[in-house]
């Protein structure tokens, strides 16, 4: 062992040497394509301790080597701050090495164990803790799949406190070819750990808003510790686009080179759009002329009829039904009028999902030609993000030099606070959320908070389950781009925000799109999925909206928790303190009555006269002064007698003297 818990070289089996001729980087057959053990070192830093295959055709498992288009690897597989968690899990992206334009998916699991767990300790290890994490890096985008997998060998691999046993290591990699196929990109097992129900149960209406920015092509940072939170939400967000984890990261890695050939793809999708051919668009929704709105006479002729109609048969109009009362006509323009009365066709729910994805041409390709996407990127990338290739990203980090890094993201997301941080006001107003939309994502969120979900619906999933809810944003998407193809000054278009649909125009996966639009999509009713009349519903919805997910409305409901907590504090002080007003009041009224109860009634005005000076009273006289006493004072004083008298000069003295005669 060479590093922390590390591997000597020598130590491997003869199949760790593998020629030129046999190896295969990239391979279609094998799901799993190297299967690596990267640790901590105190002097370099994250290496690569174990590759199986290895990483460098021709190599040795153990020489550490790295290709130069992976040599983020070893700090992609240890991610920033993992030494604050004893275990973590990364989910990240490789671009491949035999084609640029194919991704390689990173599933590392990262554990610390105290050296006093290692049986094979060496003299590398200086430090309290060993750092190490093992790593597959596979051609199918199975993250959960393969992240329940390696949970497990890594604890074993851990437990057994040995790290030059790499035996464990080859048989990941061979038990991992064996078990995974590419069948399982079109099952449920492709979401595994992935809950988009938990994602919008968290986010609620923040998830639709980060669902339309994804479509915009602009810089977002995802910002939160440990990293298999953040990576997990990242990829839980992208499950909600329909065929996207499947098939639509394969350029998600892939930095467009500034000297690409103008007649590549890539280059053609930038051009404008006025270059584009719009016969078909323009066949789909044709542009209306300014005199198409000018009413004629013979529309302001319908218009009366249709008002006449309507207050002679209400119900029946209503209904769809003609009127009883209303006499059939015998010219033909009533009839069309009638026929363009019909209410328009909404958008349908179930005729959506029986769309299948490639007739409607998804996943979209979003992330392609500079449009970057990593559920998790380390410091060693701060500086690739800003190269001129690149427009656009959706990424994660856990190193607050992310944020800190001046123009590096257009938005930024705060997990932990909550916070979504737009520092261009357009792009804010752009993302904002209309009416419509609150219906949409309200009634989403209503049926995943709901405790009993026990409704099947015709085969789709779970009612407020995690397939239910990918159904309803994919029901969503489709009438967004079904509405996208018309005129940009028509109502309807307000209902997704016209200022959505001037930044969606001006992104290069949609100039590509709009020309070549799915058929599928242009056959169906345009429409918002929750388009309707406004109600008192929609005004708690806005206002619900306002003070919980804008920075206004949140300091505005701070202030006011504030300010009831303050209230709250005075009103306890007021009332403590006018308790103890009357408590003190009522000590001292009483106090007062016991004092007076307890004191005698006051001597005669004559002057004292000195016990020495004066013949002692006969008991038969002092008797007659003690009733005479007790006349004066009769409710608390019960005589005195003329001892008490002499010693009259003294409060302390008298008390004593009349306890001394009350217990004669």
């Amino acid at each position: 062992m060479s590093k922390d818990g590390g591997l000597s070289r020598g130590e491997g089996s003869p199949d760790d040497r593998v020629s030129p001729s046999s190896l295969s980087n990239y391979d279609n057959n094998s799901p799993v394509l190297h299967v690596v053990v990267v640790g901590f070192h105190h002097k370099k830093g994250c290496v690569v301790e174990y590759a199986h295959p290895p990483l460098m055709p021709g190599g040795e498992s153990l020489s550490g080597e790295v290709p130069s288009q992976w040599r983020n690897l070893p700090s992609l597989a240890l991610p920033d701050g993992s030494h604050n968690f004893a275990q973590d899990t990364v989910f990240f992206h490789l671009p491949a090495l035999h084609d640029p334009r194919q991704t390689v998916f990173g599933i590392s699991c990262y554990r610390q164990i105290d050296v006093d767990k290692i049986k094979n300790r060496t003299e590398d290890i200086t430090r309290g803790t060993v750092q190490k994490s093992v790593c597959v890096l596979s051609r199918l985008p199975l993250f959960g799949q393969i992240q329940v997998k390696m949970s497990l060998i890594t604890q074993a691999y851990f437990e057994e406190g040995d790290f030059s046993k790499t035996e464990l290591i080859r048989q990941t990699y061979e038990n991992l070819n064996d078990c995974l196929t590419d069948d399982m990109l079109h099952t449920q097992q492709l979401y595994v750990g992935l809950s988009a129900r938990d994602l919008v149960a968290r986010y609620k209406q923040k998830s639709l808003q980060l669902f339309k920015l994804l479509l915009l092509e602009r810089k977002v940072l995802f910002f939160k510790s440990p990293v298999s939170d953040l990576s997990g939400d990242i990829l839980s967000l992208l499950s909600l686009f329909p065929g996207m984890l499947e098939a639509g990261l394969a350029e998600s890695a892939c930095i467009v080179p500034l000297d690409t050939p103008e007649d590549t793809p890539e280059h053609s999708i930038v051009q404008p759009c006025q270059e584009a051919d719009n016969d078909s668009v323009q066949s789909i929704s044709p542009s209306p002329s300014v005199n198409s709105f000018i009413p004629t006479s013979d529309s302001l002729q319908s218009i009366s009829s249709k008002v006449k109609d309507r207050f002679s048969g209400a119900i029946g109009y209503i209904s769809g039904a003609k009127s009883p009362t209303s006499e059939p006509s015998t010219s033909p323009e009533p009839a069309v009028e009638m026929r363009e009365e019909s209410p328009p066709e909404l958008p349908s729910f179930s005729r959506v999902t029986g769309i299948s994805n490639k007739d409607l041409e998804y996943p979209l390709k979003v992330y392609t030609s500079g449009n970057l996407c990593h559920p998790y990127l380390s410091l060693p990338y701060l500086d690739i993000l800003t190269q001129p290739s690149i427009h656009g990203y959706t990424i994660g980090a856990t190193n607050a030099l992310f944020k800190a890094k001046s123009g590096l993201s257009d938005v930024v997301i705060e997990i932990d606070e909550d916070k979504l941080e737009v520092q261009n006001p357009e792009l804010r107003k752009s993302i904002s959320l209309t009416t419509e939309d609150l219906r949409f994502i309200d009634y989403v969120i209503r049926v995943v908070s709901e405790e009993s979900r026990d409704k099947f619906l015709e085969g789709v999933g779970w009612e407020g389950g995690d397939e239910w809810v990918r159904a309803q944003f994919r029901f969503y998407l489709t009438c967004l781009l079904r509405t996208s193809l018309e005129p940009r000054d028509r109502p309807v278009i307000h209902h997704f925000n016209s200022n959505f649909y001037t930044a969606l125009d001006s992104t290069q996966w949609y100039r590509s799109w709009v020309r070549r639009s799915p058929a599928a999509i242009a056959e169906l009713p345009v429409g918002h999925p929750c388009s309707g009349q406004l109600s008192v519903t929609d005004v708690k919805l806005r206002f619900s909206h306002t003070i919980n997910n804008t920075e206004g409305g949140k300091r505005v409901s701070a202030a006011v928790a504030s300010t009831g907590r303050a209230v709250a504090d005075t009103s306890k002080v007021v009332a403590g303190g006018l308790g103890a007003a009357k408590g003190a009041l009522s000590a001292w009224w009483g106090g007062l009555r016991q004092d007076k109860s307890k004191s005698p009634s006051p001597p005669e005005s004559s002057p004292e006269i000195s016990p020495t000076h004066k013949k002692p009273k006969s008991p038969s006289k002092a008797n007659k002064e003690s009733a005479k006493n007790d006349a004066a004072d009769s409710t608390h004083s019960e005589g005195t007698s003329s001892e008490t008298k002499k010693s009259a000069a003294s409060g302390n003295e008298l008390e004593n003297g009349t306890s001394e005669v009350r217990d004669s």
